[in-house]
């Protein structure tokens, strides 16, 4: 039975910009590879970013914390955080004939490189932030004896009347904030140069939290009680007026601060990762859950929630896929084959799902709740779909048969075979999770298969047709595999896994899913005009369309995770499928 008895009352809505921030995405990559790739001992100097749990997901990786240069010794592979560090102590880490990976945030070695070119001309450098904080230590660094440090604009009084200043500001800091000390600064040394060293991405979190606190009855900001970033954003959370709550992990809330709010605003530190983030969002939704008696449960809103968590919606969407293909083909449907490919489908991917589940975890904590209360039935459940695709595949021929049971052999394999065979272990494949993509492949593998090589060899039709209905699906399943890979791409990342998006970057993926959505429409267009498709075929360039939109509504308004992701981007799948099966029955 499912354990699904309840529904939300309270809205919770996430910020645009909350998490990881460019230069910690780019730091945590740095470490993550340089401890796949190394046998060195590694160790970041200082905590990579400053949020405990992290810390200790890396440690738990085999990235230790090292708080002293002088205690490094020769053969240790040592991170450089991306605060950066002075001079002085690289020079030291040098010497000691160290492995460097620098991951110094690229904006904060732009600043130090200003500090330094001003203090080299006879500048005297102002820094405008937390004395205490590791980015202003080593700006400092770089400005030798011609830097100082004010946190205040009392503080301006006390520097020295014979300076020449430019000012520079720590850049996590509050531009309003900032501004101020700085004016003191200029209203005090007429001459002054003030530097516009801030980052956006803390500007654009301030400004969002202010925007969110208008619509909300209070707002939760997620990060670690030593990041000076996340301080600040509560700050401003506060400065609001609207109940504001800082926490660093999801066990801190409590149900009492949130009773009979309504909306309720999530916004996170620069350092803070999304699952954090995400079992926050999940423990704020369960505050306004309300539980009702199965018997009173609306029966389609129950049935509803299992179809998508459960990948029901997943393997529907891949036999609309397959009816989309046929379509194309021109001929009826053959419901043997819809099944069996949605079939393979779901039973894919909830195997994947539930070996695969610290993935799954990270990236929708509400699915892994349902995965782990129904685990039982839905490993059951995958098991027999597969074997239920097999004599329905023979109805439709050897070819079909054949194909299935060499598709299901496969997926087996890659399932439960947990060691590759050495000589792939010795180029540092133990596993095929190892391969570099082989999530990905196997994502578009599975999909061409079932929605594609499946329907074509089934139908048979001459050899143009099916080679322009073999690239329309396998635009489309590049196209799906692409969306997931990118929404995947933090988790990924911090996982260890080296998927298509964690190597060719985020804005490579949404190239790629850019082009193969355009590509699906030449495939329309060229096979309507050089006839190998019927007119109506130009219907499914709504899927097309659809997938268009998609792609820049989620470029311009952030990425979805989880369930949404699901529902959106198969929705445009189900869509394609249902005009199909309009015009074959009309």
């Amino acid at each position: 039975m499912f354990s699904v008895v309840s529904y939300y009352v309270m809205k919770v809505k996430l910020a645009k910009t909350a998490g990881f921030c460019m230069g910690v995405r780019r730091a945590m990559e740095l470490v993550l590879r340089t401890a796949a790739e190394s046998s060195d001992p590694i160790f970041t100097l200082g905590p990579l970013i400053h949020n405990p749990q992290t810390v200790e997901f890396l440690r738990e990786q085999g990235v230790n914390v090292i708080e002293n240069a002088g205690d490094v010794r020769e053969g240790y592979t040592v991170v450089i955080r991306s605060h950066g560090v002075p001079p002085d102590v690289r020079e030291m880490l040098l010497d000691a004939r160290t492995a460097l990976c620098d991951a110094t945030c690229p904006k904060v070695a732009r600043v130090q490189g200003l500090v330094k070119k001003y203090a080299s001309r006879g500048k005297d450098v102002v820094i405008v932030g937390h004395a205490d904080h590791a980015e202003v230590k080593a700006l400092l660094g770089y400005a030798g004896e011609r830097g100082c440090v004010v946190s205040s604009s009392d503080e301006v009084s006390g520097l020295p009347d014979s300076i020449n200043p430019v000012v520079i500001g720590q850049t996590t800091l509050n531009r309003d904030w900032y501004m101020e000390i700085a004016e003191a600064v200029r209203l005090r040394f007429p001459e002054t140069e003030i530097l516009d060293t801030l980052c956006d991405s803390t500007s654009l979190r301030q400004q969002e939290v202010c925007e969110l606190a208008k619509e909300s009855d209070a707002v939760v900001v997620v990060g670690g009680y030593n990041s000076s970033n996340t301080k600040r954003l509560f700050d401003v959370a506060q400065s609001t007026g609207v109940p504001s709550f800082w926490v660093e992990t999801a066990a801190e809330l409590s149900p009492d601060d949130f009773r009979d709010m309504k909306v309720v605003a999530v916004t996170a530190g620069a350092s803070t990762p999304h699952w954090i983030v995400s079992r926050v969002i999940e423990r704020l939704k369960r505050f306004g859950e309300k539980h009702i008696p199965p018997w009173e449960w609306p029966w389609l809103k129950n049935f509803g929630y299992a179809v998508v968590q459960g990948n029901v919606l997943t393997g529907l969407a891949a036999a609309m896929l397959a009816t989309t293909a046929i379509f194309l083909l021109g001929a009826s449907l053959p419901i043997t084959v819809l099944v069996a490919s949605g079939l393979f489908i779901f039973s894919m991917h909830t195997i994947y799902n539930l070996l695969d589940w610290q993935g799954l975890a990270l990236v929708d904590p509400s699915k892994i709740r349902f995965f782990w209360c129904n685990r039982m039935f839905l490993a059951v459940a995958s098991v027999i779909g597969l074997f239920l695709s097999l004599p329905l595949t023979w109805v439709s021929g050897l070819w079909p048969f054949s194909l299935m049971v060499f598709a299901v052999v496969v997926s087996a394999l890659f399932a439960f075979i947990r060691r590759l065979p050495g000589f792939m272990a010795r180029r540092g494949f133990a596993t095929w999770r190892a391969i570099p993509g082989a999530k990905d492949v196997l994502h578009t593998t599975g999909w061409f298969f079932a929605a594609g090589i499946l329907p074509v060899i089934a139908i048979g039709r001459d050899l143009w047709t099916s080679i322009l209905v073999l690239g329309w699906v396998l635009m489309l399943s590049v196209l799906r595999a692409a969306l997931f890979s990118i929404t995947d791409l933090e988790t990924d990342r911090v996982l260890g896994r080296e998927s298509i998006a964690t190597i060719v970057g985020e804005r490579g993926m949404w190239g790629i899913a850019i082009a193969t959505a355009a590509l699906s429409v030449v495939v329309i267009v060229t096979g309507v005009l050089v006839g190998l498709f019927e007119k109506v075929a130009f219907l499914e360039l709504a899927l097309a369309v659809y997938m268009l939109i998609l792609i820049l509504r989620i470029r311009r308004s952030g990425i979805l995770r989880g369930t949404w992701t699901e529902l959106a981007v198969d929705g445009g799948y189900l869509l394609g499928g249902a005009i199909a099966v309009v015009m074959v029955i009309s």
